[in-house]
């Protein structure tokens, strides 16, 4: 099926269109790029230069996709931008391409970016995140599939989401997040985020060896890596909170002064 475009759409030579693409009124593609079958684009979406898009991708109005990043040391040339499968990209999202030239900026497949987010250059969005309104993406950023950003909430460039992380709203960090946290405020660690694993599916043993992780391990305050490096993986979803915390370059998150000294607390608030 042929791709359909508004008589008000400019595209540019270079860009491909897949089969049933659809393309609104007063959208600009800029080439090379490309568009996967079944995908819509609705009015007034700029895309391009050097976008690659998946199939059946909505991207709602004045979405921009692979445009010029906000940065000082971009010298123009070549990076990219990379977009998986069935995402929803809604109003006004911004997601820019690659600084530095080869590089790129990627969405995975299956991801929710609500109004008005901000995907600055270089940034890695994992599978199934979902980026809630006005959620704001500093370069070198990394998201975990399956995260959840609130509305509002801010990252500091060069940080990392862990796998299944929720950040609450208006929250802001510049210090990793590790899998499967709950943070709020500014890099305050809360405790797990024993909804969302209990929908990814994960058996009760497995939730309560990682609230134990989380209560022995990194909600006192004061992370201790040799400790951390000879926990006991009896899960794999334990040794790759180790790895990501033996990893961080940034530091990670830790809990509010106020709860340091109350496990119960901390326990309390998981249930």
């Amino acid at each position: 099926m042929k791709a359909e475009l508004h008589p008000t759409a400019i595209v540019e030579p270079g860009v491909e269109l897949g089969d049933g693409v659809r393309v609104g009124p007063f959208c600009v593609l800029r080439g090379p790029s490309r568009i996967g079958d079944g995908s819509v684009l609705m009015e007034r979406v700029s895309i391009g230069p050097y976008v690659t898009m998946g199939v059946r991708n909505r991207v709602h109005m004045g979405a921009v996709i692979g445009h010029e990043p906000q940065d000082h040391s971009f010298k123009g040339g070549i990076s990219e931008t990379i977009v998986g499968d069935d995402n929803e990209i809604r109003e006004y999202v911004t997601i820019h391409r690659g600084t530095k030239e080869h590089t790129r900026t990627v969405i995975g497949s299956g991801t929710l970016l609500m109004a008005g987010c901000h995907v600055a250059h270089n940034c890695e969005v994992g599978d199934r995140a979902i980026l809630a309104n006005g959620v704001q993406l500093a370069g070198y950023v990394t998201v975990g599939s399956g995260a959840f950003l609130s509305g509002g909430v801010l990252v500091h460039q060069f940080i990392r989401i862990g796998r299944l992380a929720l950040l609450r709203g208006g929250s802001r960090t510049s210090r990793d997040v590790p899998p499967f946290a709950i943070m709020d405020g500014t890099h305050s660690l809360r405790t797990i985020n024993r909804v969302g694993l209990r929908r990814a599916g994960f058996s009760r043993e497995m939730i309560d060896a990682i609230g134990r992780f989380y209560r022995e391990y990194l909600l006192g305050g004061v992370i201790d890596r040799d400790r951390v490096s000879s926990v006991d993986r009896k899960f794999p979803e334990i040794g790759e909170i180790v790895d990501f915390v033996l990893s961080s370059r940034r530091g990670i998150c830790f809990p509010p002064k106020r709860s340091l000294a109350s496990a119960q607390e901390i326990s309390a608030e998981e249930e």
